[in-house]
């Protein structure tokens, strides 16, 4: 038994086999669903409407191309009279306001960032727990996280590191008390840690 395409060129080639079956042999095929004329419109349909999608494509192709030329040459003529203009109030920078860019602003220090949000344990399993949590609302913005986890009342120690806010923490010993908790950072420090989670497995 064939198999009907999936491409359209070949389901248009399809039809048109069918559509000459269907006329070439009426006896054999009296009352079809849709008759061999009803094919043929929508047949034809399907191919101009193929042929306009074809040739907006390639439209298309031809404005992006164009828009990339266009943009090629206003670029380095912008840069061009923005830096004649730097030039000229080298000593009155705020001139530059006129022409819609202005002096340079000054780099803020990157700031550690804050507590992390919400900090949660999604699903837990015999030896494994899912904890996810949210961004800090303050300081600058976390570059990884550091999980940490305290086992029976111990010491808190380094887990694992993400740059994502969800870890999949594995291999965790049961009947334990376990607490978690997250710091997030940045170049610049370290931030506070999270509020604790608590879990027994």
């Amino acid at each position: 038994m064939a198999v009907f395409p999936k491409a359209e060129a070949k389901i248009l080639a399809v039809a048109r086999l069918v559509i000459e079956g269907l006329r070439a042999a009426p006896e054999d095929f009296p009352t079809p669903p849709v008759s061999a004329d009803e094919l043929e419109a929508m047949t034809d349909a399907c191919d101009a409407d193929a042929t306009k999608v074809a040739a907006a494509k390639a439209a298309y192709h031809e404005a992006h191309v164009r828009k990339d030329k266009a943009f090629a040459r206003l670029t380095p003529a912008v840069k061009a009279v923005l830096a004649y203009a730097k030039i000229l109030a080298r000593r009155q920078p705020a001139k530059l306001i006129r022409l819609g860019w202005g002096p340079r602003r000054e780099r803020k220090p990157l700031e550690a960032p804050g507590e992390v949000r919400d900090l949660k344990i999604e699903a837990e399993g015999e030896t494994y727990l899912i904890l996810s949590w949210k961004r800090p609302v303050d300081g600058g913005a976390a570059a990884a996280y550091t999980i940490q986890v305290k086992r029976g009342g111990g010491l808190w120690e380094d887990l694992a590191a993400r740059t994502d806010t969800r870890c999949i923490v594995s291999d965790q010993p049961r009947g334990v008390e376990l607490e978690y908790r997250v710091f997030a950072r940045n170049k610049a420090g370290v931030g506070s840690p999270s509020a604790t989670v608590r879990a027994v497995l």
